[in-house]
């Protein structure tokens, strides 16, 4: 929706300076002002509900802010203090207390420079959005708003507070959050953003690899990001970000996108969805930081619905052994990549009702060797030594292809595999 909304809930911010008048009082008591700021207030003016943890601005220097706390908090926490930002706990609310504040890159450098002020103002006008350059003075309740966000809000605009151009050479970054807000909140760019934003795609690799992930997993968290990725297109980000994405065909992308809005709002599973459609994101892997275990899930999936695409009989039934080695590849993700198959568009045909009838015969459980190391060595007469791993790798194929045999059968039937090896 664009061009002219419903107008804007008027909220009220008396519970959330309430929730917050322990410290405010301390503020105004040593002299400074605290406001409430950015999307907790956005949020509020947009009716959305508000989460436990509230981001506020002040006046005063961090380590003011740290002296004036401390005797009120449950916790502090400091890893943010030299970019201005003490995060506080009372109780079950959270806070993060920031110093006014303007952030830049200089240069080519990946880490932006800050610097503190006494201005609010100004900390609103390097904000990245002016739907999230609004302030509540705790004290009075005021809102402060220079740049008109509420305006912008209610008429659905995206717009920075400071020319597009400044904003997003200050902090390149912003280009990606323009795509989320896009998604998110259906914000139409005004004219000359996405104008600059294209002049500036080159300076989105002066961003960390991990800043970028973070954005890009906010925005695949959006219930239909499509909107977002049409937006990084066309300011030509989309090949900085996904390039493997990117170099898709029209239609192909157009698909793969598609399976995006249909698939839950986790960043990794929709990454997954992805990595199908692309054959892998190996490039993006490395230049997006992915954690390893993030890296794991997505191959996992992308592989267990790769055998399920050939295990069945294009859709038709599921042969027993066949529900056993998908189980033993899938591991603990079997459920996801199930789920993750039906997403992409693979018929998975009655694997659903085999996997219920095996799981409910107990066919499922311990798919490893059916006896241990020393069992196989007092059988076979064998010492530790490969041997006895060639042996529990043919049990192992044994349990996979046939089913649970009670422990005589099994040994038998070992024993009779290793005989004929042994003539042969």
């Amino acid at each position: 929706m664009s061009g002219s909304r419903e107008p804007i809930r008027e909220g009220g911010f008396d519970d959330l300076r309430e929730a917050v008048a322990p410290v405010s009082e301390r503020f105004t008591a040593a002299g400074h002002r605290l406001y409430l700021v950015g999307g907790l207030v956005r949020d509020r003016l947009m009716g959305l509900v508000s989460t436990n943890d509230h981001d506020l601005t002040t006046d005063a220097t961090p380590d003011l802010v740290r002296e004036i706390v401390e005797d009120v908090a449950d916790a502090v926490w400091l890893q943010g203090e030299r970019f201005g930002t003490v995060g506080i706990r009372i109780g079950d609310l959270i806070m993060e207390i920031t110093t006014h504040r303007a952030e830049s890159y200089v240069g080519d450098s990946r880490k932006p420079v800050v610097r503190f002020s006494t201005d609010l103002h100004e900390d609103l006008g390097r904000r990245d959005f002016t739907v999230n350059a609004m302030a509540v003075d705790v004290v009075d309740g005021q809102l402060h708003d220079p740049f008109d966000g509420r305006a912008d809000l209610a008429a659905g605009i995206l717009r920075t507070p400071l020319s597009p151009e400044e904003s997003f050479g200050d902090d390149p970054l912003r280009m990606l959050r323009a795509a989320r807000f896009h998604a998110r909140y259906d914000l139409v760019p005004v004219d000359g953003l996405v104008e600059a934003a294209r002049s500036l795609a080159d300076r989105i690799g002066i961003v960390s690899g991990e800043r970028i992930r973070g954005e890009l997993f906010r925005l695949l968290e959006v219930a239909d990001p499509t909107p977002g990725f049409s937006f990084l297109e066309d300011v030509d980000l989309a090949w900085r970000v996904l390039p493997e994405l990117a170099r898709l065909d029209g239609d192909s992308r157009s698909t793969a996108l598609a399976r995006l809005a249909t698939t839950a709002a986790d960043p990794v599973l929709r990454l997954a969805v992805i990595a199908w459609s692309t054959a892998g994101l190996a490039e993006s892997t490395v230049a997006l930081r992915l954690s390893g275990a993030d890296a794991v899930r997505i191959t996992g999936l992308v592989d267990g619905a790769d055998r399920i695409r050939m295990g069945g009989a294009a859709g038709g039934p599921w042969s027993d052994e066949s529900v056993r080695r998908l189980v033993a590849s899938s591991g603990p993700i079997l459920d996801q990549v199930v789920d993750f198959a039906g997403s992409v568009g693979i018929l998975v045909g009655d694997l659903p009702v085999a996997l219920g009838r095996l799981r409910g015969a107990g066919e499922l459980d311990d798919l490893g060797p059916a006896l241990g190391g020393d069992e196989v060595m007092a059988l076979l007469g064998l010492k530790a030594g490969p041997e006895v791993g060639e042996a529990l790798a043919w049990l192992a194929e044994l349990r996979l292809g046939e089913g649970r045999m009670e422990s005589g059968d099994v040994a038998e039937r070992l024993q009779g595999w290793w005989s004929t090896r042994a003539s042969g």
